[in-house]
C-alpha cells in the first residue's frame, strides 16, 4: 500500500513539473530571443510582494486570490520595465535589475510583516522562495494543466503573428497589427506562467525553468519553430528526471533538481558544439 501511494505521489508531482517544463520553456523561449533573457527572473521576483499583500489583506494562502494579487504586482513591474525603457535612458537589463531589487526587497519587508505577526493558516510562505513540488495541491495542479493547455494552444495558434509582433513590431504596426494589444497578452500569459510555476520551482529557481532550455538550443543553428519544440522537449526530459532524483535521493526538493539537470544539458550542449565547430573546421582545411 505505501508503495502504491509513493507512485501515485511521484505522478502527481512529475506530472506537475512536466507541465510546467514544458510551458515555461516555450514561452520563455520566446521571451529570451527577443533579448529578455532576465524577464523571468524579474516577474518571478516582482509576484512576491503581491502574495504577501494578498496574505495580508486575505489572511490566508488561498491559491487562487494569491494568483490574482502575484499577476497584479508581475504585470506592473513588466509595464515598469517598458515605460523605463521607452521613456528614459535605461537599458533594459538596467531597468530590470532595478524592478527585480526593489520588488523583492518589498517582498522580503512584507514577509517579515507577516512572520512577526503570527497569522494562522500562513504556514508555507516559504515555498514561493523556493519550491515544493512534493506539496503541490490538486488546485494548483488543475491550474497549471489549465493554465499549460492554453499558452500551448495559444503559441501555436498565434505563432506566426507572435514572430512578427515580438521580433519586428515597427513592421507589424505598418501592417495595421495592433502590436500593443498582442504584446500585453504576451506579458499577461508569461507572468501566469511564472506566477503558478513558482509553487514548483520557486522565485529564485523561476527564471532557469524559462531560460535555460532554450539558451541550450541556441547554440545550435535551428529554426525559430524547432527551437522551440527541442527546448520543451529537454525541459519535459529534466522535468521527468527531477521527479525521479527527488524520490531516490532523500530530503531532496524537485526544483533545484529539474534545474541542475537543465545546466548539465547546457553544459553537454555547449561541448558538444564545441567539438561540432572543431569538426567543421577540419573538414573545411582538408
Amino acid at each position: 500500500m505505501t508503495s502504491l501511494v509513493l507512485n501515485a505521489n511521484l505522478l502527481w508531482v512529475m506530472f506537475g513539473t512536466l507541465l510546467l517544463g514544458v510551458t515555461a520553456a516555450a514561452i520563455g523561449g520566446l521571451a529570451v530571443l527577443r533579448a529578455r533573457a532576465l524577464i523571468g527572473d524579474v516577474l518571478a521576483h516582482a509576484a512576491i510582494p503581491g502574495v504577501m499583500m494578498g496574505v495580508i489583506l486575505m489572511g490566508s494562502l488561498s491559491p487562487l486570490l494569491l494568483v490574482v494579487f502575484a499577476l497584479f504586482t508581475g504585470m506592473l513591474a513588466y509595464h515598469l520595465i517598458h515605460t523605463l525603457t521607452q521613456h528614459t535612458k535605461l537599458r533594459s537589463d538596467t531597468a530590470m535589475a532595478i524592478i527585480l531589487a526593489t520588488f523583492f526587497a518589498l517582498g522580503m519587508l512584507l514577509l517579515s510583516y507577516i512572520q512577526a505577526q503570527h497569522w494562522p493558516n500562513t504556514a508555507g510562505l516559504d515555498r514561493i522562495l523556493f519550491g515544493q513540488a512534493a506539496a503541490i495541491t490538486r488546485a494548483e495542479l488543475l491550474q497549471l494543466l489549465a493554465l499549460s493547455l492554453f499558452t500551448l494552444l495559444y503559441l501555436v495558434i498565434f505563432f506566426p503573428r507572435l514572430k512578427l509582433i515580438l521580433f519586428n513590431p515597427n513592421y507589424a504596426k505598418s501592417l495595421g497589427m495592433p502590436v500593443a494589444r498582442e504584446e500585453f497578452l504576451f506579458a499577461l500569459v508569461l507572468v501566469m506562467v511564472v506566477v503558478v510555476g513558482m509553487h514548483i520551482v520557486g522565485a529564485i529557481l523561476m527564471a532557469g525553468a524559462l531560460l535555460i532550455p532554450i539558451t541550450i538550443m541556441r547554440l545550435w543553428p535551428l529554426g525559430l519553430g524547432l527551437m522551440l519544440s527541442l527546448a520543451a522537449m529537454l525541459a519535459a526530459i529534466a522535468a521527468v528526471s527531477s521527479s525521479l532524483l527527488s524520490l531516490w535521493v532523500e530530503q531532496s526538493p524537485t526544483g533545484p533538481w529539474m534545474i541542475v539537470i537543465l545546466g548539465v544539458f547546457f553544459i553537454l550542449s555547449w561541448l558538444s558544439y564545441q567539438a561540432y565547430q572543431r569538426l567543421a573546421r577540419s573538414a573545411n582545411h582538408v
